[in-house]
């Protein structure tokens, strides 16, 4: 059953006498550090007798930031089960992340302690400095989608120290009438977000065997035959791609069985092909073993999620018939496996670029810069971006610098570069910029080709120099190395273990400056 998720102007009585008999919902109230309850918890403590003053005194509830607390209430007959409070901590000191992690925390609590499959979240009088009802409402709205995700979707029993996951069937905002439209508009947006952020995440959690290049290419098909003739897709097969001499590309497959696909696909508003297109790049790697080199156990055992760049860039193309940006976008995905075969490349292979380059190949495990290398080419002379942005699980090194909570950033202008981190805050997903300093562009000189696809510098800073220089004079451009955010083994907020769909919520927002909605 899909999440429903609504703005009413109800008053909170009203919402709760609307709940159908026999179904119980439960109320979700936010509080802040020092102050008394006021607005709707305090209508909800007169209505529950008060019941919240006196369990908030009664437990000693201090209201600390993050801080939860589950009511049980005697109005069942009513159709109101469990309150649920959830501290924001000094009003003052509230910022939109804060309200991102104190929002996991209580969506996270009504799904694993109180067992919600309705909610009730007053908006009416939440006086929130620094953002609006319309930002609150849309992080409301992706995080109670996000937390509602889960991964385990091909499972086909339930074994018996195992208890299924309660899901979320509605979420009502109670709202003022004057905010009323703000909040409907906040939860367009966030459902359009959360809900492509949990479809890139069912790409990227599905085994490589399902999830092979040709599944990636029906996807694209399929995005653009719903799209209402907004999204245009083609696919190149083998044939195609060597056409167009992808060396790149090319070598990367030479090992694997699965045909490679060349995906591409375009966006145009309804007032045509305008002189500002941004193109968008996905790595496609569908399954790493590392080729000759191979990767050892522990290196391989995520290596389905090499293609959480090509998911994030595909979902974000399959919201532009409702976002309906004023400017053109174009999409390419360079989609492969990475596996081990009597073809497959060798060290000191030399290929040729579809730009011309040559590449000397010092590390059969630093694929995603030879296929990355075709699509940005691509993408400047045949789709014709000139502000282009790949995102790549590209290497392991970023994720030594910045840990598995902030994607690294890259680019050769800075005021592109600001605005995709801008774009990043707003949208939740950390991303810091780490250097592209003249100094480290030696690093990929080649010795018997031009380039040495194994850089002897800073791993992550060494292959956005080696992408960088697929980058046309002209073109503007941003790296996103989403290696170490785009796939966790552990539970995180409202990111189950698995694929976190990282990037999809920070290129929405981009697109969304272009927007009307």
């Amino acid at each position: 059953m899909s999440l429903i998720i609504s703005a009413t102007s109800s008053r909170l009585d009203s919402a709760i006498t609307r709940v159908k008999a026999g179904e119980r919902a439960n109320l979700l109230l936010v509080v802040f550090s020092g102050e008394k309850l006021s607005g709707q918890a305090l209508a909800a403590d007169d209505l529950t007798n008060g019941l919240i003053k006196r369990r908030i005194k009664q437990d000693g509830f201090q209201a600390k930031f993050i801080q939860t607390k589950v009511i049980d209430t005697d109005l069942t007959t009513k159709g109101l089960d469990k309150i649920i409070l959830v501290s924001l901590g000094a009003r003052s000191k509230l910022t939109l992340n804060g309200l991102r992690a104190a929002l996991a925390e209580a969506f996270t609590t009504a799904r694993d302690v109180a067992g919600s499959e309705r909610l009730i979240f007053p908006l009416i009088d939440v006086d929130l400095q620094g953002f609006t009802v319309e930002q609150f409402a849309q992080v409301v709205t992706e995080y109670s989608v996000l937390a509602d995700y889960e991964p385990n979707h091909r499972k086909t029993r339930e074994w018996q120290n195992e208890a299924p996951r309660t899901h979320l069937k509605s979420l009502t905002m109670l709202c003022t009438a004057g905010t009323l439209a703000a909040a409907k508009k906040g939860i367009l947006m966030g459902r359009l977000l959360g809900d492509a952020t949990n479809r890139a995440r069912n790409m990227v959690n599905e085994p490589s065997n399902i999830m092979t290049p040709k599944k990636i290419a029906t996807m694209a098909r399929t995005v653009a035959a719903n799209s209402g003739g907004l999204v245009k897709c083609e696919v190149l097969d083998l044939a195609g791609i060597r056409k167009l001499k992808m060396g790149g590309l090319l070598a990367v497959n030479q090992g694997s069985q699965n045909p490679p696909a060349f995906i591409a696909m375009s966006y145009d508003p309804e007032i045509g092909l305008t002189q500002q297109v941004i193109g968008l790049v996905g790595k496609g790697i569908t399954f790493d073993t590392g080729g000759l080199n191979a990767k050892d156990y522990d290196g391989m055992l995520d290596m389905k999620n090499d293609m959480g760049g090509a998911a994030a860039v595909l979902q974000v193309m399959s919201i532009l018939s409702v976002l309906k940006p004023q400017i053109s976008v174009r999409a390419v995905i360079a989609a492969s496996e990475n596996l081990i075969d009597a073809k497959a490349m060798r060290q000191g292979d030399i290929l040729k670029t579809m730009a011309g380059l040559t590449v000397e190949i010092g590390h059969t495990d630093a694929e995603g810069r030879l296929t990355l290398a075709d699509a940005l080419h691509y993408i400047q002379t045949v789709s014709g971006a000139n502000q282009v942005i790949d995102v790549a699980t590209l290497t392991g090194d970023v994720e030594t610098a910045l840990g598995d909570k902030i994607s690294g950033v890259m680019g050769n202008s800075e005021r592109f570069t600001r605005e995709v981190l801008k774009c990043s805050k707003e949208a939740g997903e950390p991303m810091h910029e780490l250097p592209l300093f003249d100094e480290y562009r030696d690093c990929n000189k080649g010795v018997m080709a031009d380039l040495n696809n194994s850089g002897t510098g800073p791993g992550a800073i060494s292959a956005g120099w080696f992408l960088r220089e697929f980058i046309k004079d002209g073109t503007v451009w941003v790296h996103m190395d989403v290696a170490g955010t785009s796939f966790r083994r552990y539970d995180h907020g409202v990111d189950a273990a698995g694929a976190t769909g990282v990037a999809v919520r920070t290129l929405g927002q981009l697109l969304r400056q272009y927007s009307k909605l």
